[in-house]
């Protein structure tokens, strides 16, 4: 038996290795203007320094979680 592997099969493969390469980018992006140096500082303080650097590391991660689990408008559901 021969297996066949048309144009659209290819092109499928080949969009969904780049997504994967694509989503496994995002962490390396969040991460690469992070400061730990001055997060390691505040929290050694123990001053309300160490909460804003939290606070906005949630914020991004609720951020990222809503655009990661939501639809565009108009977008179908399969």
């Amino acid at each position: 038996m021969t297996c066949q592997t048309s144009g659209a099969d290819v092109a499928a493969c080949l969009f969904l290795a780049i997504s994967l390469f694509s989503g496994s980018l995002v962490p390396f992006f969040l991460l690469v203007d992070a400061d730990f140096a001055e997060l390691g500082r505040s929290l050694r303080a123990g001053t309300a320094a160490a909460v804003r650097p939290t606070r906005e590391v949630l914020r991004d991660a609720a951020a990222l979680l809503i655009l990661l689990t939501t639809s565009p408008k108009g977008a179908t559901h399969v």
